[in-house]
């Protein structure tokens, strides 16, 4: 069972759903510094404790807008990366 999928590349840039976050020992072989969360839903902060944490709250529709959020996203994901961790988009 695939916990984080790595998005191809040398980023550490990795995709998963909600249960990865509590896969702390996967997480931690990813390097997991930041942590995306892109979904419509209340959310346990204790899973996030350790971690840089920023949510965009959207439903899993067709007509949702997600390009709006690109630039705060895209910048979140940078300065996980360009300081040298990794980052986990999970929805």
């Amino acid at each position: 069972m695939v916990i984080l999928d790595k998005v191809p590349g040398e980023d550490n840039l990795y995709i998963g759903g909600i249960f990865s976050l509590r896969r702390k020992e996967a997480l931690k072989g990813g390097n997991i510094t930041h942590v995306l969360s892109v979904l419509r839903l209340p959310l346990d902060e204790e899973l996030f404790a350790p971690y840089k944490h920023f949510a965009i709250e959207v439903d899993d529709v067709d007509d949702e807008n997600l390009l709006e959020h690109f630039a705060a996203t895209n910048a979140f994901i940078q300065d996980g990366l360009d300081g040298g961790g990794g980052v986990l988009v999970h929805w």
